[in-house]
């Protein structure tokens, strides 16, 4: 039982490891803190906004 616990452990660690570079960036994100900031820029650049409400708790 112990040697299958070992086993099944290393794998999954060297299979983390072994994975793509993640500090890759794809893009980069730009944020305004108005809807009407928001809602000009989208209006040039002819993408959408995402609006997220975000709830503080407190």
């Amino acid at each position: 039982m112990k040697s299958l616990l070992f086993l099944t452990f290393s794998f999954l660690l060297l299979a983390c490891q072994s994975g793509a570079d993640q500090s890759l960036e794809l893009g980069t994100v730009t944020y305004e803190s108005t809807l009407a900031g928001a809602l000009e820029k989208s209006q040039k650049s002819g993408k959408p906004v995402f609006l997220l409400f975000q709830e503080v708790p407190g």
